[in-house]
């Protein structure tokens, strides 16, 4: 089943509401306010297929706000070069920035400048907590990682040596932990031979993962981090002729990744609610810049934050009885 947004819009507002996410419309002093203001995404590793639901949402905003809405950031982890990008962003003034981080301390002075220049920022996936950003929204890395890690306990039947795929990045290090977590706690009988660094590269992930698998002939189940990590561990478990046999719980819902939990090569995946963070994140800034959060006078001349510190906005199970509502 392929899902139809925009027939989705139109029926979320005929309801008065916006994408359905309870959100009221935008008042037309708001909205007229809107009109060619710019909210940029500044993301990281933006090569990969992990960005759809955001790049969807940012399409539904411009039609919804009136505003424009740029996706950039480096093709590759190149924390450097988002740092320079973020300053570039500065110069032009857009009306606000969502960031996802590479590295939290190499973007902080940054975003500090952005904030004294009067640019609402947010963060996503990962936080900068070191600096003056309004909101950050995203999953409790932690968390998530429990979540597979019960997944893929199911999968398995709470023993035997598995591998977990990740990359350097703070958010998805908390996912491993994770997983860490709940096998230390209920699941004593699984053991951990190797944290695999995929390089949240889709190109060089299945060969990580084929390596990790022929040093561990009698592994029974890989556990996925990052956007990249599920299809490069399904990719491999066939090249290995272990399809079905080793057992694979993803991250995320990349466009690429869904056939192999429908074939079953993937027993299911734990996704973020990528399209809802930037959905809300836009909002709260446009908010700040229109003033429609009245919670004082003036909530700048009183020097506070008027948005909640965090935003914790959960994880979806993806599974072979629902996958087909997550294939666009």
């Amino acid at each position: 089943m392929t899902i139809n947004r925009r027939k989705l819009l139109a029926g979320g507002a005929g309801l008065g509401l916006a994408s359905g996410f309870g959100l009221p419309p935008l008042s037309s002093q708001a909205r007229a306010q809107a009109a060619g203001m710019e909210y940029v995404f500044l993301s990281i590793v933006t090569q990969v297929p992990f960005w759809v639901d955001y790049r969807n949402a940012m399409t539904d905003l411009e039609e919804q706000m009136g505003i424009r809405a740029t996706f950039t950031g480096p093709l590759d982890f190149d924390t450097a070069a988002q740092a320079r990008q973020l300053d570039e962003i500065i110069a032009r003034r857009p009306a606000g920035i969502m960031i996802f981080p590479g590295d939290p301390v190499t973007l902080a002075p940054g975003v500090q400048r952005a904030v004294e220049a009067g640019i609402p920022v947010t963060t996503c996936i990962g936080d900068i907590p070191d600096s003056p950003r309004s909101t950050f929204l995203g999953i409790n890395g932690v968390q998530a990682g429990r979540v597979g890690g019960e997944m893929l306990a199911q999968a398995i039947g709470g023993r035997g040596k598995v591998l977990l795929g990740t990359f350097p990045a703070p958010s998805t290090l908390e996912r491993v932990e994770g997983y860490q977590q709940v096998f230390a706690e209920r699941y004593p009988d699984i053991e951990v031979v190797d944290i695999v660094n995929d390089r949240a590269d889709p190109a060089y992930a299945p060969t990580a993962y084929l390596q990790a698998l022929q040093a561990n002939p009698d592994v029974v189940g890989i556990g996925g981090t990052d956007g990249d990590s599920g299809k490069g561990a399904a990719i491999a478990v066939h090249e290995a002729g272990r399809a079905g046999d080793v057992k694979i719980v993803a991250m995320d819902r990349n466009d690429d990744m869904l056939p192999y939990i429908q074939d079953g090569t993937i027993y299911g995946a734990v996704a973020q609610k990528s399209y809802l963070e930037i959905y809300l994140a836009f909002h709260m800034m446009h908010w700040q810049n229109t003033d429609a959060l009245r919670v004082l006078p003036d909530w700048r001349a009183a020097g506070i934050n008027p948005l909640p510190e965090r935003v914790e906005t959960g994880v979806m199970q993806i599974t072979a009885e629902n996958v087909s509502q997550f294939v666009h």
